[in-house]
């Protein structure tokens, strides 16, 4: 039986999501629900940790709960409390009152999905130091309050614990641009980016999407195709020659080439794939470039 009701707690970005409720349990049913036999009758696990909208802003570390119910009768999660502790450390602490309660259907069980955002900014400000690490550890405690069908109360204890990696974006910076020929009408260019991986693994590039433009005039826009991936505290090369016609973007550029730097935007996306899930980072690089030119 799929169920689509979920609690959330608008203020943390914090839900409650019930996924499913369809497993028979076996073991001996209750004939009667109390709270004194409540513990006895649910059971609370976290089955699986999945980690969601990585990026250098933060992610989401989502556990996945299965509670089972081996009474005969339903009881009804009305509210709950928990610390996260990252690294040790205090980051949320929350009371967390359900407006309307979730159901744990009888002799069942019942999947739910805990969504915990963590934002770098108040974590960095929280745990100093953070940001130079390659991963922290998360651990919630709290405790599960849940009621019967008389609404008696008692709760669960719950305490769930998870790894999580501190994503940083690739970063690019500009080399010296070569200039093999230049005349009034055109110039053959070599643009240089360099691309450096602050991460402890290799960063898989599907695509570096670009636009350069010197002195805001657009010289060339396209994919840089071939090998893009980069080793872990790596960085790599790509050349990306042009042949500048400056009909086309004026013969303003002529002037600027004739110089010894030229004011230079690169700017573009780049999509990265992880065990995560893909990521896309946008860069946009502002850089005077020193021009080479053969002797």
């Amino acid at each position: 039986m799929t169920m689509n009701s979920s609690e959330r707690i608008g203020r943390t970005g914090l839900a409650f999501v019930v996924l499913l409720a369809g497993a028979a349990l076996s073991g001996p049913a209750a004939l009667s629900a109390s709270a004194d036999s409540l513990k006895q009758d649910l059971t609370i696990s976290n089955y699986e940790k999945q980690i969601r909208d990585l990026s250098s802003q933060g992610l989401t570390l989502a556990f996945h709960l299965r509670i089972g119910n081996v009474a005969a009768q339903p009881y009804y999660l009305m509210r709950y409390d928990y610390r996260v502790l990252i690294n040790q450390v205090e980051y949320l602490r929350l009371d967390v009152p359900l407006d309307k309660p979730i159901r744990i259907d009888p002799s069942r069980e019942t999947l739910l999905t805990l969504p915990l955002k963590i934002t770098n900014a108040l974590l960095f400000q929280v745990i100093p130091g953070l940001e130079a690490a390659d991963k922290a550890n998360c651990y919630i405690m709290g405790n599960m309050v849940f009621a019967d069908e008389r609404r008696r109360e008692d709760k669960i204890p719950i305490v769930f614990g998870g790894e999580f990696p501190i994503f940083r974006d690739p970063a690019a910076d500009l080399l010296p641009l070569k200039i093999n020929d230049l005349t009034v009408a055109g110039a053959d260019v070599v643009f240089q980016v360099r691309f450096s991986n602050g991460n402890s693994y290799e960063l898989f590039i599907d695509a570096i999407r670009f636009n350069v433009s010197f002195d805001e005039r657009e010289i060339g826009s396209g994919d840089i195709p071939g090998d893009k991936n980069i080793e872990p505290r790596g960085m790599k090369t790509f050349d990306l020659p042009f042949l500048v016609s400056f009909f086309e973007v004026g013969q303003e550029v002529y002037g600027l080439l004739q110089g010894s730097a030229v004011p230079c935007r690169f700017r573009g996306e780049v999509d990265v794939s992880t065990i995560w899930g893909k990521i896309t980072v946008p860069f946009d690089v502002n850089q005077t470039l020193i021009i080479t030119k053969p002797s």
